[in-house]
């Protein structure tokens, strides 16, 4: 199926649809005025105060007055012999060493800690300090001066003056020289606590514990080796798979850092238990803004419980789970009743929705809880398409969806999911697959939306398929699954 591509994006140059929100491709929003970062080169919007990427202030780039800072600096260096040459010479090595110590622990005393900065999941940046900022990185204060680096007693004028004026010169140049050195190395080489992300303690319930981060596994700046992306056999291979068998199928398929993709039937479709994917992605995104929180408890009740997939429906009432663990749930085990709970939490039907549209997929709706029989007799039920699916994918692996931390636990939690028998249940154990299925065997639908990895890159690919023989769908899938990842990642 022809796609038209008339707007091309500012970042990565990607034609995409006309009225598209956000790139299909690198998964940035659409904005007509742009800046880009003197620091690290990140586009930002106009209105941005900060870089979204490295935290670069934009309001605080004036330019300086070297002139006088050269002038200060050369009075500073003047006045700090000066004053040396009236003080003390250290008689010993131990003096100094004594002396730089001393300084040291000044220096670090004055730490303080920077504001952080975070973005939010339409793009807009905000700064602000504590567990949801995405890092958290010390900063010294500025040095002290070289009178408040000395330490020692009163000092022994008679002595000083019976040094020969050059000494005394030369030996304050010394002193300076070695206050620089000790200097360095407390500035230059923070320690390790100052570095290091504290991470909230989330307590174990009767799952394991919180979604290990996957660090280091994506990057919006990674550097992947070229992947083999021949439209023609992809083409090919959908056609003799998913092409071949009855009802009505869809396919995206796009390496995660080009700006190439196959787009076959895209439509909006039943999206049975994949719309639990955009659930999880709203918690993530309002738990960034600050309005929920995914360590809070909810106790479960009998009321709460559907059937269908999921262990929560066995659970005691009474049973206390964080959400975090009940998204765990929900995208791990295909949970309904966790889906539902959710729901509840985030605010219903309409909060989600919008969340879901400013992500830019326009064929997404959540219209029903899972399992309700009446909205499904009365027409009502929960879309996606292909494009939706695959894009957010996109996002979520080049953390451009909700902030680097975000989308990465969002990356360890669809790693863990235990439903493989779709597109990735050829592959090989080399192969590394984050993924979401869906399926409502009463409407024929098999679902499967997938990011696969190995040491060579990465794509995205996702098949919707409704109205058709379950056989033949998981047939497809398998052997479709196996050639993209033979010809795009062997």
């Amino acid at each position: 199926m022809g796609i038209d591509r008339m707007r091309k994006c500012q970042n990565c140059n990607h034609e995409n649809p006309d009225n598209a929100a956000f790139c299909e491709n690198c998964g940035i929003k659409f904005i007509d005025n742009l800046k880009k970062c003197p620091q690290c080169q990140t586009v930002n919007t106009s209105e941005s105060r900060f870089c979204e990427n490295c935290g670069y202030d934009f309001q605080s780039a004036t330019p300086k007055d070297t002139g006088n800072e050269e002038q200060l600096q050369q009075s500073n260096r003047s006045n700090a012999v000066h004053d040396l040459a009236e003080q003390q010479v250290p008689t010993s090595a131990a003096d100094v060493t004594s002396t730089m110590a001393n300084g040291s622990d000044n220096a670090i005393s004055s730490a303080q800690e920077r504001p952080q900065v975070q973005h939010a999941i339409d793009g807009k940046e905000k700064s602000q300090s504590g567990s949801e900022s995405e890092s958290s990185q010390g900063k010294l204060s500025s040095a002290p001066d070289g009178a408040s680096m000395m330490t020692g007693g009163t000092p022994d004028k008679q002595r000083v003056s019976r040094l020969p004026k050059g000494v005394r010169l030369v030996s304050g140049l010394v002193i300076i020289l070695l206050i620089g050195v000790g200097a360095y190395f407390v500035y230059g080489h923070p320690s390790a606590s100052s570095k290091a992300p504290s991470t909230p303690a989330v307590t174990n319930k009767e799952r394991s514990n919180v979604a290990t981060k996957e660090s280091g596994t994506s990057s919006s700046g990674e550097k992947h080796k070229s992947v083999n992306f021949n439209v023609t056999e992809i083409k090919k291979d959908i056609g003799a798979t998913v092409g071949a068998i009855g009802g009505t199928n869809s396919v995206y398929v796009s390496p995660v850092n080009s700006e190439q993709s196959v787009v076959v039937n895209n439509g909006s479709q039943r999206s049975a238990s994949s719309i639990k994917i955009y659930i999880m992605v709203t918690a993530y995104a309002m738990a960034k803004e600050g309005v929920f929180n995914l360590n809070d408890t909810h106790t479960l009740t009998n009321d709460e419980k559907v059937g269908g997939t999921g262990v929560i429906q066995n659970m005691r009432a009474g049973t206390e789970l964080s959400y975090r663990e009940i998204i765990e749930y929900m995208i791990d085990d295909s949970d309904n009743t966790g889906a539902n709970i959710m729901i509840d939490k985030l605010g219903g039907f309409q909060l989600i929705n919008n969340k879901i549209k400013s992500m830019g997929a326009t064929d997404t709706k959540l219209r029903r809880k899972m399992l309700d029989t009446k909205a499904l007799d009365n027409g009502r039920d929960n879309t996606t398409s292909a494009r939706d699916m695959g894009t957010t994918l996109k996002m979520i692996y080049n953390h451009h969806l909700v902030s680097r931390e975000a989308d990465d636990e969002m990356l360890a939690i669809l790693r863990k999911n235990q439903n493989r028998t779709k597109l990735p249940n050829q592959l090989p154990s080399t192969a590394t697959v984050y993924n979401k299925t869906g399926e409502y065997a009463d409407y024929g639908v098999q679902n499967d939306a997938e990011i696969v990895r190995n040491s060579q890159g990465a794509f995205v690919a996702v098949v919707l398929s409704e109205d058709g023989e379950e056989t033949d769908q998981l047939a497809a899938m398998n052997k479709l699954g196996l050639m993209l990842y033979q010809n795009i990642l062997a």
